[in-house]
């Protein structure tokens, strides 16, 4: 699929994210611990998106790179932080700028993208490049259902990790783990994230029982 402005809002050049929610502290967003950007928007659409709440355009929290690159380096003992969506190359001018100020920082960065690995590293749209510049580790391709694997950090088969820079160490075992780890994050006013590969049926009771539901 052709992406181009007129069927894909998120592509115009912003100088804000357009957040569709962060979590401070993630182990299975990448290597370490690392707080995890979600942007708003994707124009992909996989079957089976984990995330479909984060598909369309629409109006998400607005923030400047430098005040969520702010919130991200208070973090302790992080490994850098994760880009994830949504799909984060329709926002790559605002988050190849928040990239850049977390490298400064000594912070790694991971981008995943639903874009195939082609697309993504032949492109020339500068604001593409940048974010590409700015990324450490880059998990890319569409999720496809029918080819569903059991890797930590993919959902299916076809889609690849690939080391953009030396700075983070892939676990020796990281290409034949088996199974999808899952994250759950209880916040203080009572919301819970899950995040990973977590069962859908599992979170759907989750939920329910959360809210009192019968």
């Amino acid at each position: 699929m052709k992406v181009h402005e007129t069927n894909d809002p998120g592509c115009r050049c912003k100088s804000t994210i357009n957040l569709a929610g962060f979590l401070a502290r993630s182990s299975v967003n990448g290597p370490g611990i690392r707080p995890v950007v979600w942007v708003q928007g994707c124009p992909i659409h996989c079957e089976g998106c984990f995330n479909p709440q984060f598909l369309s355009f629409n109006l998400g929290q607005q923030v400047t790179p430098s005040s969520l690159a702010e919130i991200i380096c208070a973090q302790k003992n992080i490994d850098g932080a994760t880009f994830s969506g949504g799909e984060p190359f329709t926002q790559a001018h605002a988050l190849g700028d928040l990239g850049e100020q977390l490298r400064e920082q000594g912070h790694s960065i991971v981008t995943f993208t639903g874009f195939s690995p082609d697309i993504v590293l032949k492109s020339t749209r500068p604001a593409w490049k940048r974010l590409v510049a700015a990324t450490d580790l880059l998990i890319a391709g569409p999720y496809i259902s029918s080819m569903k694997c059991n890797d930590p950090w993919i959902g299916s088969s076809n889609q690849r990790i690939i080391p953009l820079t030396d700075t983070i160490t892939l676990p020796a075992s990281s290409t034949h783990a088996s199974g999808h780890p899952a994250e759950f994050t209880v916040h203080p006013d009572g919301t819970l994230t899950a995040t990973g590969f977590p069962d859908r049926q599992f979170v759907k009771g989750l939920t329910h029982r959360c809210r009192g539901d019968s």
